[in-house]
C-alpha cells in the first residue's frame, strides 16, 4: 500500500491506494502527483468531491464498483452534465479523481449508476474533509489537493 495526502481547503486526510486491486490505476494516479485544482462539490450525486483531471491517457477500466463506500478514492469519467451535440465526443465527459464523504451517496449518469476505478481508501481525517466539503460548497469551493507521501 502507498500513502497519500489529500487536503482540501483547511482539511488534510490519508488515504492508502490499493496496488494490489487496481495496480495500474494507481500508478497511473502516482503519475498525476502532485496534483492541485479547483475542487467541485457534486450537485447529483450526493456528497462528492472531485477534481477534472487534465490527462491525456486514461487507466483502463479495474477494481470498478457502481457501490462506492464512504471514506472511497476513485478515478472514473463523469458525464457532463449539459452537452451540446456537435461537441466531440471526447468532450462529453471528464476524467475525475475524487472521494464519497457521507454514506447517502451514489455517482450516477443519466442512464443510472455509474463505475468508478476504487483507488483506494481514506484512512484518516475523513471527519475533518466530511466538515470541510459542505462548508466550502456554501462559501466556496478551494483547491483539493493531492501529493504522495
Amino acid at each position: 500500500m502507498t500513502d497519500i495526502k489529500i487536503q482540501l481547503g483547511r482539511a488534510e486526510a490519508i488515504a492508502k491506494l490499493d496496488t494490489a486491486g487496481a495496480p495500474v490505476t494507481t500508478e497511473w494516479l502516482l503519475g498525476q502527483l502532485p496534483f492541485s485544482d479547483q475542487a467541485i462539490h457534486s450537485m447529483e450525486n450526493g456528497r462528492e468531491v472531485y477534481s477534472i483531471l487534465d490527462a491525456i491517457d486514461t487507466p483502463p477500466p479495474e477494481n470498478q464498483s457502481i457501490y462506492q463506500a464512504v471514506g472511497d478514492l476513485f478515478v472514473y469519467h463523469k458525464p457532463a452534465i449539459f452537452v451540446d451535440p456537435e461537441w466531440p465526443r471526447h468532450t462529453r465527459n471528464y476524467l475525475v479523481v475524487g472521494f464519497i464523504y457521507e454514506r447517502d451517496s451514489a455517482i450516477r449518469g443519466i442512464s443510472g449508476p455509474l463505475a468508478a476505478n476504487i483507488v483506494g481508501t481514506i484512512t484518516d481525517g475523513l471527519t475533518e474533509l466530511a466538515h470541510e466539503a459542505p462548508r466550502m460548497r456554501r462559501e466556496g469551493m478551494g483547491q483539493l489537493s493531492i501529493e504522495r507521501l
